[in-house]
This record gives C-alpha cells, sequence and structure tokens, in this order.
C-alpha cells in the first residue's frame, strides 16, 4: 500500500497528467470548454486542443486534478515497474499466465480496462462497450478456421499439400498475426498516451519494435500498470482481468 500512496503523490505533481480520450458532440474550434463526462458518468470540463475537432472525433485531454473518481492508483509518466519485471507477481499470476498463454485474452482485457476499440484505438462508448466479445469472436473465429483447414489437410502428406489448401492457411495466420500485431501496438501506444508514458529507446518505433519482439512482456507490463494486484485479486477470463466491480483506469 506504501507503493500506491507513491504513485498518488506522483499524479498529483500534475507534471505528468494522466489523460483521457474525449469524443467530440460536434465539430468544434480550438480552444473550446466543454463539459465532457467519464466512463463512470463523472463529468468534467475539456477543452479543444490545437487545430479544432470534427465531429465524432476522439481526442486526448487531461484530466483535472480536482476530479474524484474510483479508480486505480497508477503512475504516470514512467511505467510501474520494468519491461522484463513479468514474474515480480509469482509465475502462477494470471497477468503472466494469460501473457504467455492467452495473449489474445490479455490483449482483450487490457483494451476494455481503457475503454479502448476491438483494434486497440480510443473511441466512443459504444464503440468500446463490446470490446472483449469482439475480440472474444476473432479468437474464436480463428480457432476454427485454423481447425477446420488443419483436418481438411489430414489426408494428405505436407509435401503433398494442395495449394488451396496451402494458401488459405497462409492466408489466416497472417491475417491474424497482422491484426494481433497492429491491436497490441495501437493498445501500447494508448498506454503511454494516457499515462503520460514517454518512449525510452527505438524512438518512434518503440511500441512497434516491443510489440514485434516483446510480445509476452508487453502485455505482462500493460496489466500490471493498468491493474492494482497491490489490492485486487487477478483473475484468468473476466473482462478486465479482475473480479466484476473492481475499479477500471479511469
Amino acid at each position: 500500500m506504501a507503493e500506491n500512496k507513491e504513485y498518488e503523490a506522483h499524479d498529483v505533481e500534475g507534471s505528468h497528467p494522466l489523460m483521457v480520450h474525449v469524443t467530440a458532440p460536434t465539430s468544434l474550434p480550438e480552444g473550446y470548454s466543454f463539459e465532457a463526462v467519464l466512463a463512470d458518468g463523472t463529468p468534467f470540463s475539456c477543452k479543444v486542443p490545437e487545430g479544432g475537432v470534427e465531429e465524432g472525433q476522439t481526442f486526448w485531454v487531461p484530466l483535472p486534478l480536482d476530479i474524484e473518481t474510483n479508480r486505480i492508483s497508477a503512475p504516470t509518466g514512467r511505467w510501474k515497474d520494468g519491461l522484463f519485471d513479468f514474474l515480480s507477481l509469482g509465475c502462477l499470476h494470471p497477468s503472466f499466465l494469460c501473457a504467455c498463454c492467452c495473449s489474445t485474452i490479455s490483449m482483450a482485457q487490457i483494451m476494455t480496462r481503457l475503454h479502448l476499440t476491438w483494434l486497440g484505438l480510443p473511441g466512443p462508448q459504444v464503440a468500446t462497450k463490446n470490446t472483449f466479445k469482439v475480440v472474444m469472436m476473432i479468437l474464436a473465429a480463428y480457432v476454427i478456421y485454423s481447425t477446420s483447414l488443419e483436418l481438411a489437410s489430414m489426408p494428405y502428406d505436407p509435401e503433398n499439400l494442395p495449394p488451396l489448401l496451402w494458401a488459405l492457411k497462409s492466408l489466416g495466420s497472417t491475417a491474424f498475426s497482422v491484426y494481433t500485431l497492429f491491436s497490441l501496438c495501437n493498445t501500447r501506444r494508448s498506454v503511454r498516451i494516457q499515462y503520460s508514458i514517454p518512449e525510452q529507446r527505438c524512438h518512434g518505433y518503440e511500441d512497434i519494435v516491443c510489440s514485434c519482439c516483446c510480445t509476452c512482456c508487453v502485455l505482462a507490463q500493460m496489466a500490471r500498470h493498468t491493474g492494482e494486484y497491490e489490492t485486487y485479486p487477478g483473475t484468468f477470463f473476466t473482462k478486465t482481468g479482475h473480479p466484476v466491480g473492481t475499479p477500471l483506469t479511469v
């Protein structure tokens, strides 16, 4: 718990604000102030960024320091811990096991915590309320697709596999890999933006480099940062990786 107090003190400094994404209700000019509402219904005042916004556009704004919401405690301006601290909560903790064995589920849980779309991008509530279900449907569709092709390939030797089956297998695995990598990269970038975490290396490419080379480590780190495991237990198959009713990121 002492660690959580350190996080809260860091947030209050205001040097690295906690960011939230807002969807413009209409086209608004630069500098215009209006009242927005957080996911839990808490209203707050926000200002349109430079360049103005179009109706339906989603943009990031700093959350005022005087807004009190029921949310987890996490630091801003830096990661809670390192990329390779995946065993910090134990080798049997859901944040580690999901990242290693069920990476798509782990990604969907993190997306749900941050109210992101199935592509890992900020969006209006109507586009983010079913993110976990959508990602699970994509995963189920891929499993059924690939399993069906494997069954269809059983009568053939690998060297005599019909070109059509080979092409369908390659197409499915490539499409799913591109989706997961693209979404993971977007999700990591959204986490960094929300918590004002700057890139530390490979500037301009850190999210994609880490997502490609250290997928499990990236997922476990984001799970630990966006989940308050010091206070709430981790779970494997809930939408957020926490018990139902646990506060989210904001």
